[in-house]
């Protein structure tokens, strides 16, 4: 096989994009799968077919990474947004746990995976005909988190 060839034919190994959306007032992970028309069983767990863009992280290490999944509304839309409804009912803070992996040919183990979080501005946005989901490595509870107080370290403050 010379070099124009390899280029030229799509690898045969079937490839998978997922991505899992958690939080503990969901009922369950939210697990979709691109460019497949079946339902598919990765590493023990079912994802369900969505046809959806994915932007996977640069593998440069200078940026921050960042996922953008957009998905048609009409096709998980309804889903995804009781889902939301159920976080909001909770009144958690906590953030969406978003964990985008590749499959190639071994179901058993992703090949690369990233566990990002939904921003908390402009994470997930609806509109007509699209939902889209900005994921970063930025955990918003864990953002300007002041020191606790502890009155060892902070003597001043103990009341007489």
């Amino acid at each position: 096989m010379d070099k124009r060839e390899f280029w030229s034919t799509k690898p045969r190994e079937p490839r998978f994009d997922t991505v899992t959306f958690a939080h503990d007032e969901f009922d369950a992970p939210f697990r979709l799968v691109s460019n497949v028309f079946a339902e598919v069983t990765l590493g023990g767990d079912v994802y369900t077919p969505a046809p959806m863009a994915i932007k996977f992280p640069d593998q440069t290490g200078d940026v921050q990474p960042r996922m953008l999944i957009t998905f048609p509304r009409q096709v998980v839309g309804r889903q995804f947004k009781q889902q939301l409804r159920l976080i909001q009912a909770a009144g958690s803070v906590e953030p969406i746990t978003v964990t985008g992996a590749i499959w190639l040919k071994d179901t058993d183990a992703p090949k690369v995976t990233w566990v990002l979080y939904a921003s908390d501005r402009g994470g997930v946005n609806f509109d007509a005909e699209h939902v889209q989901v900005s994921a970063t490595l930025d955990n918003p509870l864990q953002r300007d988190v002041a020191s606790i107080y502890r009155p060892d370290v902070f003597t001043g403050l103990r009341a007489v």
